[in-house]
């Protein structure tokens, strides 16, 4: 049984201690340095993985079986038979895509876990490309071979995919920012993925236009080339994450072993400075509500786009500009104002946290609490490091004048933003003109930011060792809630507007928020002087 030893403010020198002060300050200005690569790398993976356009091939294979169009009609897949198919065929794409990748989400991270954050990025990137020089095959084949083609070529998002390259990258980030960066970091990072995201839309579409539908296929391919090549050689490489056996099959014993990461959300036994025991269900609360707020919001941009076309007669031009706008805008909240706002707002709601450090803590023992602060492990700690961590330099590991700190202004956000989502989101349904939904699409990004500040809850709930999971787990609730808010809300879309009453369905998703709203105020930090029991 090994027991973390508290120390002094100032530790003596050891054989593990930098030899200058100075080399701390280097450590912490190449980990600012990664942060911006990373956020660059996010820009770029998301901007390949939003060029490329689902192709129209419903269009020829339905026609193989058909009859040619009438010479009078312009564009002959514009008939109402060619664009159920087409709908018909994107909605399984999609499917396909989101059920592979909740696999995808345990296969990272147990790469992660196994092989390290850079390798597992690298192979998040690196399948994908994959899967884009099968899709070309597909597309240029055409017709019903050509969709079965593309179809079946998501099964490699198992092995890599949107949803694993997030994990990945979350993962690299909290390692390399400290204690107190690490939500305002989530939030860039997401809209670095957003904006890319929305140019890569744009771009898609003008490409695609421009140079027909395999042109955006062969450009992707050659961006996930290149972005494999930049990762490799720009990246620095990261030491593995350290895991005891022992903690493991402590922490996911009975029915949680078999749920993978979603026991992190489990609720916690907690010793309080009382002495009394008390189960602690805050990550569990905080877990419905992140995703009661996807399955709110998650759709809300396909029905922004569903209700312009049904109510003001939206053209594909001007559907697209509606998209771009609001995935732009909203990527640009999350990189430059919602780090400064949770800065601002830990300043103004906490003033005392870099005062009174958190002394939360945790016990490696299975019966007897011991309070500790987070700290670096020392050589003391741990046992000697096989030759691949002992070559490995580790990137600014965080370093908080050994304390944990909490700060409940990100809980507290979290709140407050997926409200203020339910309630934007509700006036959606007095829209009167297009005008109006252009402003409102313009707002709703102003309350970005409900995952970010959930994930850096989270992870000032958990050990540190606990980190891999605690992102998967979250990530795995916000994909399964995407999954079903596409179904649960197209069907009611499809109910209202058959009734001619398709604004009803902005209702539901206010209602859906503001129950997310109520289940995150029951959402709490453990009490101060608290410690947890495995």
């Amino acid at each position: 049984m090994a027991i973390k030893s508290n120390q002094t403010d100032e530790p003596s020198a050891q054989e593990t201690s930098p030899l200058l002060p100075r080399d701390e300050a280097k450590k912490e200005k190449r980990g600012v340095s990664v942060l911006y690569l990373l956020m660059f790398i996010g820009f770029v993976v998301s901007l390949s993985f939003a060029v490329t356009q689902v192709p129209k091939m419903s269009c020829d294979a339905y026609y193989e079986n058909h009859k040619p169009p009438p010479e009078d009609i312009i564009d002959r897949c514009s008939m109402h038979e060619v664009e159920a198919r087409m709908a018909r065929q994107i909605t399984l794409l999609a499917a396909s895509t989101m059920i592979f990748g909740l696999v995808n989400l345990l296969v990272t991270g147990w790469t992660i876990k196994k092989l390290g954050v850079k390798r597992a990025l690298l192979i998040q990137v690196f399948v994908p490309a994959i899967r884009l020089m099968i899709q070309n095959v597909g597309v240029t084949i055409g017709s019903n071979a050509g969709i079965i083609i593309v179809q079946c070529s998501q099964m490699t998002s198992i092995v890599g995919g949107p949803a694993g390259y997030v994990l990945t990258l979350n993962s690299f980030i909290t390692g390399i920012v400290s204690h107190e960066k690490r939500t305002g970091s989530l939030g860039r990072l997401q809209g670095c993925m957003m904006v890319g995201a929305a140019i890569g839309f744009l771009a898609g579409g003008l490409i695609g236009d421009a140079f027909g539908i395999l042109a955006p296929f062969r450009v992707t391919l050659c961006l996930f080339t290149t972005c494999c090549i930049f990762i490799a050689f720009s990246v620095p490489a990261t030491p593995l994450e350290e895991t005891t056996e022992s903690h493991t099959s402590a922490s996911t014993s009975g029915v949680m072993r078999y749920i993978g990461p979603l026991h992190i959300f489990a609720p916690q036994k907690w010793i309080l400075p009382s002495g009394k025991s008390s189960t602690q269900i805050g990550a569990l609360t905080l877990g419905i509500g992140v995703f009661l707020g996807i399955l709110a919001t998650g759709s809300l941009q396909t029905m922004l786009q569903l209700y312009s076309i049904n109510e003001f007669n939206f053209d594909i031009s001007k559907n697209g500009w509606l998209v771009f706008m609001y995935t732009l805008l909203r990527g640009l909240y999350l990189t430059l104002i919602f780090p400064r706002i949770i800065s601002w707002g830990r300043q103004w709601y906490q003033p005392d946290t870099g005062k009174q450090p958190q002394s939360e803590s945790e016990s490696n023992d299975d019966t007897s609490p011991q309070t500790y602060p987070e700290e670096p492990p020392s050589a003391r700690e741990t046992d000697l490091p096989d030759n691949q961590d002992a070559e490995t330099e580790p990137l600014a590991q965080p370093h908080l004048d050994n304390k944990k700190q909490t700060f409940a202004f990100d809980l507290l956000y979290a709140r407050w933003s997926l409200l203020a989502d339910g309630i934007l989101t509700g006036c959606t349904f007095f829209t009167s003109n297009g005008q109006q939904l252009f402003i409102l699409a313009a707002l709703l990004p102003l309350s970005a930011g409900t995952g970010s500040a959930a994930k850096g809850s989270l992870l000032q709930m958990i050990s540190s060792s606990e980190r891999v999971d605690a992102l998967s787990g979250i990530t795995l609730v916000e994909n399964i809630a995407r999954l079903m808010t596409t179904t649960l809300f197209g069907l009611l879309f499809a109910t209202f507007a058959e009734m001619g009453k398709s604004r009803l369905i902005f209702v539901c998703n206010a209602g859906v928020a503001l129950i997310g709203f109520g289940a995150l105020l029951f959402s709490h930090f453990p009490p101060k002087g608290s410690s947890r029991v495995r």
